[in-house]
């Protein structure tokens, strides 16, 4: 018999509490589990924050803080349809988060500062590319 994977959601800089709680409640009736990382834990790998075998806590730098201050939704064990229905419903429920990523098998080892500023590069260039394109419809 097959063991059912625990689905996850990460949630990073989720600083408003009252929004915080209903993307919480959103993600409880959807029976998926919540991991909600305090801010100063962008230097820990993504697998360690999520809680997978064989990652550890890393000692955090001294390093200025993560100056990143857009809200962030990693996905685990969340796979193909049911992440397009979960997607779905996050939008009906009015939870608009920009920053999303699934967990593969490469960037459960990154920080979730890269990861965060994966992201935001890659944002920034789906911005640029839908510019152009409305542009040239124009």
């Amino acid at each position: 018999m097959r063991k059912i994977k625990e689905e996850k959601v990460l949630l990073y800089n989720f600083i408003d509490e009252q929004f915080l709680q209903k993307v919480q409640d959103f993600f409880a009736a959807m029976h998926i589990n919540t991991v909600v990382v305090k801010q100063n834990c962008h230097c820990q790998k993504v697998g360690y924050l999520l809680g997978l075998t064989g990652f550890s806590e890393v000692s955090i730098p001294d390093e200025k803080d993560f100056d990143f201050n857009h809200k962030v939704m990693i996905f685990h064990n969340i796979k193909s349809k049911r992440l397009d229905e979960v997607l779905a419903k996050l939008h009906n429920a009015d939870i608009i988060i920009s920053y999303k990523a699934v967990v593969t098998p490469l960037n459960r080892f990154w920080s979730l500062k890269r990861l965060c500023l994966t992201m935001y590069k890659e944002h920034g260039a789906f911005v640029d590319h839908k510019k152009k394109q409305e542009k040239n419809a124009q």
